[in-house]
């Protein structure tokens, strides 16, 4: 028998479903941003003024902001939480939801945030002292109203950055530690391209993956996923019996920067990813159907507004009126 009259058919539906899907009409996902201090400091911005233009001039509702551990703790046993205890009180006078990260591996490269004094020593010693590190910081600000959940390391064992290999051990421990200290949601997170998502989701609240469309290859340049948006909507059902809900943490929204800023004119960056690119990417975004979406770049966008190039400010601006 012929089977090739079925097989047409059912691919026609296939991709009849497939189109269906694409095109369907879905809300925004609630848009928040990561902010990270470190990377603010790298392109030459102040923190602190930085943060208030997110909030107050942008409007964002939702921050998922980084504890690095190398700056709180520069030398051992001297700890400085003053910028947080800043950054924590703005959210809080603005109505602003902040996921805390803590732990070894938090956002921006170098990803890993060691101190050069805990560089040397010995797995238990150092499993002390980043142990101590972390609880203190939950113990800081779990009364905080702003606070909304915590986040223990970052895609912790996605082979990505300067870091140590990952000891699956510890860092099981470490949630289990945070769990111990607050009862807020505990997110963690995976690149949601290249990496299971079971593992982690089986220790989550909330499951957190990395949605990036455009990356740099030395061969080939600027390239981009051939990924469509049921690809993460089909995962993030199949991992959904196992957490409350599956999130982007983290939500491309500039270039991806293959060499350092400084080594090319802010003109050729911005070039690199522009508004459309911006409205582009929430779409996307959109259409896996996943409630939240934690856009990665703000602290670039503040820095080409204040260097002459305010559209992709301007753009967020636009997109953060319309969410949830």
């Amino acid at each position: 028998m012929n089977r090739l009259p079925a097989l047409i058919a059912l691919v026609a539906v296939a991709l009849g479903a497939l189109g269906a899907w694409t095109n369907r009409a879905l809300p925004t996902p609630a848009l928040g941003v990561t902010f990270s201090p470190e990377h603010a400091w790298n392109l030459g911005e102040d923190p602190d003024r930085l943060f208030a233009s997110v909030v107050e001039d942008l409007g964002v509702k939702r921050v998922r902001l980084p504890v690095y551990w190398s700056r709180v703790e520069p030398s051992e046993g001297n700890r400085d939480f003053s910028l947080y205890d800043r950054l924590v009180r703005r959210a809080e006078e603005h109505g602003v939801e902040l996921t805390l990260v803590v732990g070894e591996k938090v956002p921006r490269w170098p990803e890993c945030f060691v101190p050069d004094w805990a560089e040397g020593l010995g797995a238990d010693r150092y499993r002390e002292e980043l142990f101590s590190f972390v609880r203190e910081t939950v113990e800081r600000y779990r009364g905080s109203p702003a606070v909304g959940r915590w986040q223990v390391e970052n895609e912790p064992f996605f082979p990505f950055g300067v870091c140590p290999k990952p000891d699956v051990r510890r860092i099981l421990d470490e949630v289990a530690l945070v769990r111990s200290l607050d009862d807020r949601e505990i997110q963690l997170t995976v690149s949601g391209e290249i990496e299971p998502w079971e593992a982690l989701a089986l220790e989550a609240d909330v499951l957190g993956i990395s949605m990036y469309r455009t990356t740099w290859n030395d061969f080939f340049g600027y390239v981009r996923y051939p990924i469509p948006p049921l690809f993460y909507a089909v995962r993030a059902w199949l991992a959904s019996p196992l957490v409350s809900r599956v999130v982007v943490s983290e939500l491309q929204a500039e270039p991806w920067f293959f060499a350092p800023v400084g080594s090319r004119p802010l003109f050729r960056w911005a070039e690199a990813f522009t508004p459309q690119d911006l409205r582009e990417s929430v779409d996307f975004a959109s259409q896996t159907g996943l409630p939240e979406a934690s856009l990665w770049g703000v602290e670039w966008w503040y820095h080409l507004k204040r260097n002459g190039y305010p559209e992709l400010w301007e753009e967020a601006g636009k997109l953060f009126e319309k969410s949830p």
